[in-house]
């Protein structure tokens, strides 16, 4: 599935990236990073100054790049892969991190040239829980999961958007049939090339 996934964003960019030269194309390549907050707590870390730390199901740092497509007026499809990870502050004896590979498929409703509205899935491939050093005894795979994705975007301009969304899904460690809910809302920056 994960390779499937894949080969079809690699497949939409690979397509049309040809067209890309032309000024009037419809394709165009996006890169975007951002802050996502929510989800179940899967692992608390206590340091030895007695602060706390946690990793949540839904955090934390998202980046990803993928392709667009105009179709009309109205509607563009866009297709991205991304690394999505919570991780502990640093410390010198260990962390947890939480990680996963996101691949989301969205079609977008433009209102007008500035708002547009966006819905589609996230297909969320290799998600894992695994900890270093004085940590290393947390090690958690998590089976491939498929959620819903809705949001917001604010284009600045053509090439630049602001984007909140809020993403539905749960992952279950494998070899069980216990879920975590995942569940979290982000705030996005787009760059459109």
């Amino acid at each position: 599935m994960q390779k499937l996934l894949i080969g079809a964003v690699l497949g939409v960019c690979a397509t049309f990236s040809a067209q890309a030269a032309d000024a009037a194309a419809p394709f165009k390549f996006v890169l975007g990073a951002g802050l996502t907050f929510g989800g179940d707590t899967l692992a608390n870390v206590t340091y030895t100054d007695g602060t706390t730390d946690s990793i949540k199901a839904g955090g934390l740092f998202a980046l990803y790049g993928g392709g667009e497509f105009r179709v009309g007026d109205a509607v563009s499809l866009q297709a991205t892969i991304g690394y999505h990870v919570d991780d502990t502050k640093a410390a010198s004896n260990g962390s947890v991190k939480f990680s996963r590979y996101p691949v989301d498929l969205l079609a977008y409703y433009h209102l007008n040239d500035k708002f547009r509205l966006g819905a589609g899935a996230q297909f969320v491939n290799s998600p894992k829980l695994h900890g270093s050093g004085v940590a290393s005894n947390i090690n958690m795979s998590f089976e491939s999961t498929t959620g819903v994705v809705l949001e917001g975007e604010y284009l600045f301009n053509p090439k630049m958007g602001l984007k909140v969304r809020a993403v539905t899904e749960k992952f279950k460690p494998t070899g069980s049939s216990v879920s975590t809910n995942g569940n979290h809302v982000g705030v996005m920056f787009n760059f459109y090339l």
